[in-house]
C-alpha cells in the first residue's frame, strides 16, 4: 500500500514539473525579442505539456489500470506510446533548431538526424519478429526511447549550452542558466532514453522514475532561471528607447539652433563672396594664373559653405529641396578631391561604370559619399585599397564603397544609423554621420545596404532607383 501511495506521489510530482515548465515558458513575453531561440521555445513547451499529460496517463493506468478490461488496456497502452513519441519528436526538434542557431551553416545537415533516427526506429520495430502484446509494446517504449528520446535530450541539451555562450554579454546568471538546463537535459536523457521504465536502483529501493522526476526538477529550476534573459532584454530595449527619445530632444533643439547659425553664416559669406567680387573687378586683366586659382579655390569654398547654409535651413524647417538629374560619377570625383592630401594615404581604386543620371540633390549625395570614404579611410590601416564602383543592377543606380579595414562587430551592425551611435572612440566621432545618410538616401528613395566581416573590411551599398525613361 505504501508503495502504491510512493508511486502514484511520484508521477503526480513528475508530471507537475513538466506541466509547470511549460507553462513558464508560455507565460514568458518573448514577443519583440531579439534573443533567436525565443523562436524556438514554443517546441520545447509543447514537449513539456505532452509529456506531463504522459505522466499523468501513467498515474491514470496505475489508479485503475486493474479494472480496465484485457483488450481495452492493451489498446490504451498502445495510444499511450503516442504522446511519449510526440513530446520526444517536439523535444529533437526543439534540439536541432536550437543547434541551428549555433551552427547556421549546418542546418541543412542537421534537419536530416530526424530523418535518420526515425528510419532507425522504423526498421527497429519492423524487425520485432513477436507477436503483438504488452510484452511488444514496453519493447517498442524502450525502442522509441532510445532512438529518438535520448539523441532529443542530448541534442537540446547541447543546443542550450552552446547557445549559452552567445548571451553571456547580456547576463551571466542566465548563460549559467541555459548551461545547467543543457546540463541536466542530458542527464535525463540518460535516464529516460537509456535506463528502461519500471527499473528499480540499489537493491531494487529506489525506481528509475523517482531519478527522472529529480532531473526534471532541475531542468525546469534553470529553465524557470533563464528565462529571466528576456525580462533583460525587455529593460535594456526600454532603456535604450528612452535614450532614443532623449536624442531626438536633442535633434529638436539642434534644429532650432541650426537655423539660427544658417542664417548667421550665410550673412558674413555674402559680404566675402561681395568682397572677392570688388577685388577681381579692382585688379588689371588677365589675372595671374596664380591668383586666377586661389580665387576659384575661393569662389569654391564660399558656394560649399552657402550650401552647407542651406542643408541646415532644410534641416531646420524640415523642407525637401529640389531634385535635379545629377550624374554620379562627377559627384564622386568631386568628393575625391574634396578629400585634399589625406587621399595620397589611401589607394583609392575607382572603377566608375556608365550609368544614366537620376534625380538627385548633388551636395547632398557629396555629403553621403564624403561620410562614407572617411569612415573606411578610418577604419582601414594607411597604404590599403578603398574600391569604389558604380554600375547598373536590376533598374538602380548602385555606388558600391569597400574597404579592408577593421569591419564593424554584428552586435553593431543595426545600430549603426541610430543618431550618436558611434563605434570609434570618445572625442574621434559624433555619431551623427551615417545617421545623416540614412536620411539623405530616404529622401531620394534610396536604401543602405551593409556588410561587414570584423577584421576584413566592409562594403556599402547605395542603390538609388531608376525613372522609367532613363536608359544607360
Amino acid at each position: 500500500m505504501f508503495q502504491d501511495i510512493y508511486l502514484y506521489l511520484l508521477y503526480l510530482f513528475y508530471g507537475l514539473v513538466f506541466f509547470t515548465m511549460g507553462v513558464s515558458i508560455t507565460s514568458k513575453v518573448t514577443r519583440g525579442s531579439t534573443l533567436q531561440i525565443a523562436r524556438v521555445l514554443w517546441l520545447f513547451s509543447l514537449f513539456a505539456f505532452i509529456h506531463a499529460f504522459h505522466e499523468w496517463s501513467e498515474l491514470f493506468m496505475l489508479l485503475g489500470g486493474e479494472n480496465i478490461p484485457g483488450e481495452l488496456l492493451l489498446t490504451i497502452k498502445t495510444w499511450k506510446l503516442l504522446p511519449v513519441f510526440l513530446s520526444f519528436l517536439l523535444l529533437l526538434l526543439f534540439g536541432i533548431r536550437t543547434l541551428g542557431i549555433v551552427y547556421p551553416n549546418q542546418r541543412r545537415l542537421l534537419y536530416l538526424l530526424p530523418a535518420l533516427l526515425l528510419w532507425l526506429l522504423g526498421s527497429s520495430i519492423l524487425a520485432y519478429d513477436g507477436e503483438f502484446s504488452t510484452r511488444f509494446l514496453r519493447w517498442t517504449d524502450c525502442q522509441l526511447r532510445n532512438f529518438i528520446g535520448f539523441p532529443a535530450a542530448t541534442f537540446s541539451g547541447l543546443g542550450f549550452i552552446l547557445y549559452s555562450t552567445s548571451i553571456r554579454h547580456l547576463s551571466q546568471r542566465g548563460a549559467r542558466s541555459f548551461t545547467g538546463a543543457g546540463i541536466f537535459l542530458i542527464v535525463y536523457g540518460i535516464l529516460a532514453g537509456l535506463v528502461p521504465s519500471r527499473t528499480y536502483l540499489w537493491t531494487n529501493t529506489f525506481p528509475i522514475e523517482l531519478f527522472r522526476g529529480l532531473s526534471a526538477m532541475f531542468i525546469m529550476h534553470f529553465v524557470m532561471n533563464a528565462l529571466h534573459i528576456f525580462d533583460i532584454e525587455r529593460q535594456r530595449q526600454i532603456e535604450e528607447q528612452l535614450q532614443r527619445f532623449a536624442r531626438s530632444e536633442k535633434l529638436s533643439s539642434l534644429g532650432k539652433l541650426a537655423a539660427g547659425i544658417a542664417h548667421e553664416i550665410n550673412n558674413p559669406l555674402t559680404n566675402v563672396a561681395m568682397g572677392v567680387s570688388l577685388i577681381k573687378r579692382q585688379l588689371p586683366e588677365p589675372l595671374d594664373p596664380t591668383l586666377a586659382r586661389r580665387f576659384e579655390s575661393i569662389d569654391l569654398n564660399i558656394d560649399r559653405a552657402s550650401k552647407i547654409a542651406r542643408e541646415l535651413l532644410f534641416f531646420s524647417r524640415n523642407e525637401e529641396p529640389e531634385l535635379h538629374p545629377t550624374d554620379i560619377n562627377e559627384v564622386i570625383l568631386d568628393t575625391l578631391v574634396l578629400l585634399g592630401s589625406r587621399r595620397q594615404e589611401f589607394t583609392i581604386r575607382e572603377q566608375l561604370g556608365e550609368i544614366p543620371l537620376i534625380q538627385a540633390i548633388p551636395w547632398k549625395l557629396e555629403e553621403v559619399f564624403l561620410n562614407i570614404v572617411i569612415n573606411a579611410m578610418d577604419a582601414s590601416p594607411p597604404g590599403s585599397p578603398i574600391d569604389v564602383r558604380t554600375f547598373v543592377k536590376d533598374n538602380e543606380v548602385v555606388v558600391e564603397i569597400q574597404d579592408q579595414g577593421t569591419g564593424i562587430p554584428e552586435d553593431c551592425l543595426n545600430r549603426i544609423f541610430d543618431p550618436f551611435f558611434t563605434t570609434k572612440e570618445v572625442g574621434q566621432g559624433t555619431g551623427l554621420g551615417l545617421s545623416t545618410c540614412f536620411s539623405i538616401m530616404e529622401t531620394h528613395r534610396g536604401r543602405i545596404d551593409v556588410k561587414s566581416t570584423p577584421g576584413q573590411g566592409t562594403t556599402f551599398q547605395l542603390s538609388y532607383p531608376l525613372e522609367k525613361d532613363s536608359h544607360v
